[in-house]
């Protein structure tokens, strides 16, 4: 699946404009990977398309904020993610 920040060269039809958030909180021993939270709302936003019957999220924009969450022991630092695109159907060229 393409996620991508621009456009693509290749033909395609618009599907729809979706929408995809995702987090990561610190571990016991360990603290906020802002790596997990990207991959994992791109994985989203790549399920919504696949859901869709797309093949490619176009024109993605992305926004994050640290937060604090509830722990075990009291607040934990968090990092959600969000994300939005346009699902697109690609068209192959004869």
């Amino acid at each position: 699946m393409i996620i991508a920040t621009g456009d693509l060269k290749q033909n395609y039809t618009i599907i729809d404009t979706i929408f995809a958030m995702d987090s990561h909180k610190a571990g016991f021993l360990s603290g906020i990977d802002p790596n997990k939270a990207f991959d994992g709302v791109k994985q989203r936003l790549s399920e919504k398309c696949s859901s869709l019957g797309g093949d490619a999220v176009i024109n993605c924009e992305f926004e994050y904020r640290n937060a604090l969450g509830d722990g075990l022991v009291g607040k934990k630092a968090v990092i959600e993610i969000f994300a939005y695109g346009t699902a697109v159907k690609l068209i192959e060229n004869d």
